[in-house]
């Protein structure tokens, strides 16, 4: 049943999407064709790809610490490495338009919420620019992989890791921040998460920032998510892509929203 219902809302986002031949507003038409589907490369990429290889081929089982939707207390459960990196860490084609988003935004300070693995925050760690990246796990052995994983990079001194429950972590690191540049939301996939992480992100975001939250078509509870999101009185633009909505502050005539091909 779950998955008839994911299928008719991408249906119902693949009616309605439209590509750069629709688009007149020049912000818009600049974002989506320069960034959202224009490939950058990078010397770095093939270098995470292959520790993505890697991880997909280790059989070696893991206890993990689950405190994703769903759940309000801890459950202990053992999977493989190779499981987790297959179904879990999000595929090469939205971790590199992290990148270009990042790319795009040249952020100082960025937040991930949902580390994994850690391959989606090396793409998040690549740009010159960024200075420090906060990532937040709630799984001490998952954190472990992902911290090995980094220190195979040059950049990985930026990248600053928050173990522990999220909702117990994140508030307390957000009031220590003078700002927040970038954000990627891929915590707890719950309409009550979401809006509590969103509302505490918006606190530290100015014009220039750029909020990315996942599974936006996920569930029922993250579609009403989404769609309260797009109405703050601080979201002047988001950009509905399915597998991620990308929300921006920076102040228009009117609130826009755009359903674009991903």
């Amino acid at each position: 049943m779950q998955s008839i219902r994911f299928a008719a809302r991408y249906l119902s986002y693949y009616l309605k999407a439209v590509d750069e031949h629709s688009l007149h507003s020049p912000l818009i038409y600049d974002l989506y064709h320069n960034v959202i589907q224009n490939e950058l490369l990078n010397p770095y990429y093939a270098s995470i790809e292959n520790e993505r290889d890697f991880l997909l081929a280790i059989d070696q089982a893991i206890e993990l610490n689950d405190l994703g939707a769903g759940t309000s207390n801890a459950v202990l459960k053992s999977r493989k490495i190779s499981d987790i990196a297959r179904k879990s860490i999000a595929p090469a084609k939205k971790s590199r338009l992290l990148h270009r988003l990042i790319n795009y935004c040249k952020p100082n300070t960025v937040l991930e919420l949902g580390t994994c693995l850690g391959i989606n925050t090396l793409y998040l760690a690549l740009e010159e620019t960024i200075s420090e990246v906060y990532t937040f796990e709630g799984c001490h052995n998952t954190a472990t992989v992902a911290k090995n994983l980094w220190q195979k990079f040059d950049f990985a001194s930026k990248i600053n890791l928050v173990e522990g429950n999220i909702d117990n972590t994140l508030l307390h690191l957000i009031s220590e921040l003078k700002q927040i540049d970038f954000a990627f939301m891929d915590a707890n996939h719950t309409y009550e998460a979401t809006m509590e992480y969103f509302e505490a992100i918006e606190e530290k975001v100015h014009h220039q920032s750029m909020v990315v939250i996942d599974d936006i078509h996920w569930s029922s509870g993250m579609q009403k998510a989404w769609k309260e999101i797009k109405q703050r009185d601080s979201v002047f633009l988001s950009i509905d892509l399915f597998h991620v909505g990308i929300i921006l502050f920076k102040p228009l005539y009117i609130k826009q929203h755009y359903i674009l091909e991903f």
